[in-house]
């Protein structure tokens, strides 16, 4: 059991526990020297002085931790990210669903996304696949397709290590041209600022195969990337070999130049749809929030 107060004006965090009582300064930052326990602490007792995140579920440690593990047990990055996911949210709630996966079965099986269970990249990234050429913007909405990335990002973390980072495979073919109407400045900066927040150390995205308007779509989002963002992307359009660089052949599907055979989207809705009240709760507690500015 961990024990811990504050004083604010001065940053001074004294934690307690029962085998040692000692105070740590901490100007910019709490400590990194302390075990995982005693962080979590720190990060709760920051959120609770914060008066812009008073309605945070701070009691929820699965939470504090996944965004701990996100930033590498870096207790003033994780409080970051959670104060900027929680701005987001209150200035753009319409971006982030709080549906349980049934209540969009319809959407979801239209396959626009995937999770691949049980595979990852070479770095142990787990690995998502966006199957761009399947969003149809004359048959759904923008949002549509949010909520659908929402659950499966949720259900990625509740399976996995945000440590691990997250491998998204971009796959473009029969990218339609009436989804260019979807990269309007003010959905490219939203969206960039939500994948920066989500909860994960780091991202790969990996483009594969082909469409006639990508250049006509990288025109338009590729000046409004951040450095850092340019660097994880990697264009491989139909070089398999170039992809297997990263991802191991023997883990992915046919379609990708794998030796796993055909995706069974079946049975990865059947494993998604057994997470339904887990993804649920977990997107109703995050998101039933009223954020004081």
């Amino acid at each position: 059991s961990v024990a811990i107060s504050s004083d604010c004006a001065n940053n001074i965090y004294v934690i307690v526990n029962r085998r040692r009582c000692r105070i740590v300064c901490a100007k910019t930052s709490p400590p990194m020297n302390v075990d995982k326990e005693e962080k979590i602490e720190l990060l709760r007792k920051m959120i609770e002085d914060e008066p812009a995140l008073c309605n945070f579920p701070y009691e929820n440690d699965k939470l504090l931790e996944r965004f701990l593990r996100g930033t590498e047990f870096d207790v003033e990055e994780a409080f970051k990210k959670i104060k900027l996911y929680y701005k987001l949210i209150l200035e753009h709630p319409e971006w982030f669903t709080k549906e349980a996966p049934l209540n969009r079965k319809d959407l979801l099986e239209k396959d626009v996304r995937i999770a691949l269970p049980a595979v990852t990249d070479k770095d142990g990234r787990p690995v998502y696949v966006a199957k761009l050429g399947n969003c149809d913007p004359s048959k759904m909405a923008l949002l549509d397709v949010i909520a659908v990335d929402d659950i499966w990002i949720e259900s990625i973390l509740l399976n996995s290590d945000p440590e691990k980072g997250l491998c998204v495979l971009l796959d473009i073919a029969n990218l339609p041209w009436k989804s260019i109407k979807w990269l309007t400045p003010h959905n490219i900066m939203v969206g960039l600022k939500k994948l920066q927040c989500l909860p994960f150390k780091d991202f790969r995205f990996h483009v594969v195969n082909n469409s006639f308007i990508l250049n006509a779509a990288l025109k338009i989002v590729w000046p409004f990337l951040p450095e850092d963002i340019k660097k994880t992307v990697k264009f491989h359009f139909n070089n398999r070999d170039s992809l297997h660089g990263f991802i191991d052949p023997d883990v992915l599907p046919d379609e990708y130049g794998g030796r796993k055979g055909d995706i069974n989207y079946s049975e990865i809705y059947e494993q998604l749809y057994a997470q339904n009240e887990e993804i649920f709760e977990s997107l109703q507690l995050q998101r039933n929030l009223v954020v004081i500015n």
